[in-house]
This record gives C-alpha cells, structure tokens and sequence, in this order.
C-alpha cells in the first residue's frame, strides 16, 4: 500500500485537497517545516542536537496545531514530521505581519517558492498567533536548542573556507596563537560533527571537549580586546593621512587579529551549544537544568551577536579605507601575509572576511558604493569630477543618500579661488571639503548635521553669485558659488541647492528662549510663523 493510501490528503468540506505541509514560525524569521516530504529546491536547516524522541513530540505539537493529524500515532517515521527549519526572507516576515492571508477553514494558507519558481502550497502559523504559543510550550526545552540550528548550520558551511582565508597571515603574524585557535576550533567544529550525525550530545561527545570553557573565554577575551584596541586607535585617527599610515604599519596585524577573534568567538559559540544539547536530557527532568539551559542558550546568542557586530563595524572602516587609498595617486602597498600587497588586495582580503562575517551572522554582506549615484541637483559648470564620484559615495554612512552636489566653495575652507571647494547635501548631513582634500587623501574635511541647521539665509542680487549663510547649533558656515552661476540655468539651479538646505530649517522649541516664546505665542499665526526665521537667527547666532 502506498503512503497516499495509508495517509490521504486532507480536504475541506468541499472535497478540495488541503495541503499536506506547513510552517509555525516560532521567533521572527525562523520556522519549523512539517510534512510529507520537502517539496524540490526548498533549503531547510537540518535539526542537530535533537534525539529521536525530542523530535517526535515538536512533529506531534507542530501537526496538532497545524490539523496534519496525529504525528505521535504515526510514530517518528510516519508520513508527517517536522523536516527541518527555514529561514524566511524579509519579504515573507514583511506579508505576515501587513498582508491578510488567504484563509481557508481556519488556516492561513501559502505558498513555498524555490529558486523563484512555484513549489508547493503549505499552511502556516505566524509568531503572533494564538496557537503557536501552545506549540512552543508542548516543545518544551528542546525550543531552546531550536534557536541555535541556523547559527551552527552557518558557522559549520562557513569554518572551512574561513579557517583558509588568512592563515598565512596568521602563520606570518601570530605563530603561536595561530596553532592554540586553531587547535580547538577544529575539535570542536569535529564533535559538533558528530553530535550532528547522531542527533545528540552524548556524554562521549561532550567528554571530549568538556573543560574548554576557561581556554576558550581566554582566547576569545584576548582577541576581543586586540580588537577592540583597533578599533579605539583608528577611531582616534581623525586625518586621513593619519589613518592611511595607520593601516600601512598595523593592517597586517588587523586582518589577523580579526580572523583570530572570528574563530576564537565561533569556537566559543559551538562550546556553548553542545553544552546546551548535553544538558537537555536532564533538562526533561529536572527544572533547574532546564533554567539552566534557557540561560547558556539566551547568553550565548547575546554574546555572539554583539562581538560579531563589533567585528563587522571595523571590518567596514578598513574596506572603506583600504577602498579609498586604492583610488588616491600613488601606488601605495601594504605588507600582509609576507608579501607587499596593493590596496585592492588588502581590500578584497577584508571583504572575504566580511562575507565569512555575514554568512555566520545570516545576513547579506552589503557591499560598499563604489560609483556615486548621481543626484538630480547639480550645481557644475562641467562634467561632475571622477574622483568625487569614486570617493565620495566611501565617506557616507549606510543608507546615507546624496539629495545635490555643488562646485562651491566655503568660509570653512581658506582657499584663494571659488572653484576650490565641494558640497554635498544628503537626507542626514552637509559635507563640505577642499577639492585637493578629495584628491590627495580621499577626505571630507567638514560636515554638518542636518539636524542642527537652525536658519538658513539666501542672497539674491542678481548682479552677484547666489550665496547662502547656514547657522547651525554650534557654528555657523558660508557657501559661496562661482561667477558662473549669475545667470542662467547653472544660476536656478544654486538658487535650488540653497532652498534645499533651507528645507531643514529646524529650531526645537527647547532652544527658544522664554520671552522670544511668550511673543511668538502673543502673536497672531502668521505674523509667528514670520517671526521664526528672525528669532532663529537673533538668538541661535
């Protein structure tokens, strides 16, 4: 007898089939998959660290509250069992929590997509419903152990090719401590093998690697703090010239100590969790290992994800520099792994860190900017220079847009001709710089928060080029345009740079004084809205 005769489909009232697979998602982006089978191109995180009886009561809890039947009388091999976890992509988090689902007899009904194309049809459960807080609960401890698959899914795909990456800068570097982390990273990420394949933390397992704790905390505590002081000493570096010469003379010593504290903290990481899935056979049982458990799970996901994020922020500021030396004049090399290397090499070999980062993290890696997206406002008298389209775009934030660009120059800059300065206005900062700053060490030597513009004050002489006057909260700045802009289209458009930064007039209302308050309040409501600008200029300057 085939398995459809044993096990047929379900179907509504009507005689429709219902589908024979569904998803309960159990925290934001992560989902257990139950069914007959896992429908072609669909990736799923297999369970690890979970026996066969753990298993089989997360099956029976997901198909009970899903209506797939009765899993626990089918037995762990029956038709219907939880397969594996999925991890929902952004848009799929997004349609749960905004859309109205299709429901069909009381079930939220979907549709799994592979590879961009149809793949099966399946029932789900959101995090917020109702039910899935009584499916969390008849999982018991082993929900706890539920949340680690996808970090050790990660981190076991990613060591290999990590491990590789550098270890000829470690070997040049950091001898002895190459071999020490090394040394338990491989042992552990070979029990957690094991414990994988078998689908447990046997005490065999765990016996192995039992008393690592101290030695791992060390290494990870010790490259944490290298790093850290990487970070510290080049956040101190505020001149460009500074912090290039900084990455020629530590750039090597970074790059390792990095790929040493990513191993040192992924070890760390995979220690906890095959304490975690040794603990939970007496977790069953016993109420204070089950707390227990709870407390090394919640921890160590905290811990991970901080240091990772503290590892990623610095990687970002050595490709965002090792990216801007390379486009400066000159062929400036820096010496790693024993060999003198051009910028894009220490470039590219920060980047594989970054992926390695990512990929552990489960994210995408977001890629630096390498040309500007050019705004719809430009003040230029010719062709925007191709430096700045190259540089600038590696001095923005994430997320940072660019909303104009201007030639122009600027009372923060002493220059002797006009023509010698750059501003650009993005939707969070006024960048103002020399254009030989741009060109020689790749810097923006001013900007201001858009935020603290408290009045904006325009020229408009037509004999003369447009100037305006920004008073901010702490300083006040001049931008000054060239003669070519007296007339003209080049002249609107300098007329529509200054009405954009004037659009970001702010003046809080706690930074008014009382009596220039009371009068604006006294007044009628135009006549207050006209005294605004005035009192912001009186009073901020």
């Amino acid at each position: 007898m085939t398995d459809e005769a044993q096990n047929p489909a379900e179907a509504d009232e009507h005689g429709e089939e219902l589908p024979s697979s569904a998803l309960v998602e159990f925290e934001d982006g992560l989902a257990i998959f139950i069914g007959d089978s896992v429908p072609e191109g669909v990736d799923l995180v297999p369970f690890t660290l979970i026996d066969d009886a753990t298993r089989a009561a997360v099956s029976t809890a997901v198909g009970g509250a899903v209506g797939l039947g009765n899993v626990a009388a089918q037995g762990v091999n029956g038709a219907f069992q939880a397969q594996g976890l999925m991890r929902l992509a952004p848009e799929t988090l997004a349609a749960m929590k905004t859309a109205t689902p299709i429901v069909k007899d009381g079930w939220n009904l979907g549709t799994l997509a592979a590879n961009g194309k149809f793949a099966a049809s399946v029932r789900w459960l959101p995090a917020t419903a109702a039910t899935t807080a009584s499916v969390v609960a008849a999982m018991g401890p082993a929900i706890a152990l539920m949340v680690i698959q996808v970090q050790l899914n990660q981190i076991a795909s990613v060591a290999k090719h990590n491990v590789e990456l550098t270890s000829k800068v470690l070997q040049v570097v950091r001898q002895d401590q190459w071999s020490s982390v090394t040394g338990y990273h491989n042992t552990l990420l070979r029990e957690l093998g094991h414990a994988r394949r078998i689908g447990e933390v046997t005490d065999a397992v765990f016996a192995e690697v039992r008393g690592y704790q101290g030695e791992l905390t060390a290494q990870w505590d010790t490259n944490r703090n290298t790093v850290l002081q990487h970070v510290g000493d080049l956040e101190r570096k505020t001149g460009h010239k500074d912090r290039q010469q900084f990455l020629t003379d530590n750039g090597q010593a970074i790059i390792a100590d990095v790929q040493a504290l990513l191993l040192s903290q992924t070890s760390w990481f995979i220690y906890q969790s095959l304490r975690a899935g040794h603990l939970l056979r007496s977790a069953k049982t016993n109420e204070a290992d089950r707390r227990l458990l709870d407390e090394v799970i919640v921890n160590a996901r905290r811990m991970h994800e901080e240091s990772l994020a503290q590892t990623d922020a610095l990687l970002d500021q050595l490709a965002r520099e090792f990216a801007v030396i390379a486009e400066l004049p000159g062929k400036r090399t820096f010496k790693i792994g024993g060999e003198a290397r051009a910028a894009k090499d220490a470039q590219s070999m920060v980047r594989q860190l970054q992926d390695a980062l990512a990929a552990i993290r489960g994210t995408e890696s977001s890629p630096l900017r390498d040309r500007l997206e050019m705004p719809a406002l430009l003040v230029f008298e010719d062709e925007v220079p191709d430096e700045l389209v190259k540089i600038l775009p590696l001095r923005l934030h994430d997320g940072e847009q660019v909303l104009a660009l201007a030639d122009a120059s600027s009372d923060r800059i002493t220059v002797p001709r006009l023509s010698d300065g750059w501003v650009a206005v993005t939707d969070r900062r006024i960048l103002v710089t020399k254009q030989d700053s741009l060109r020689r060490t790749g810097a923006v030597d001013s900007a201001i928060n858009v935020a603290d513009i408290r009045y904006v004050r325009r020229s408009d002489d037509p004999g003369r080029a447009p100037v305006m006057e920004i008073i901010t909260k702490h300083a006040d700045l001049t931008v000054r345009f060239a003669g070519w802009t007296k007339s003209g289209p080049a002249r609107v458009a300098a007329q529509q740079f200054g009405e954009l930064v004037a659009s970001f007039m702010n003046l809080p209302e706690a930074e008014v004084p009382k009596q220039a308050r009371a009068a604006l309040e006294a007044a009628a409501e135009p006549q207050g809205q006209d005294l605004v600008p005035a009192l912001a200029h009186a009073f901020v300057r």
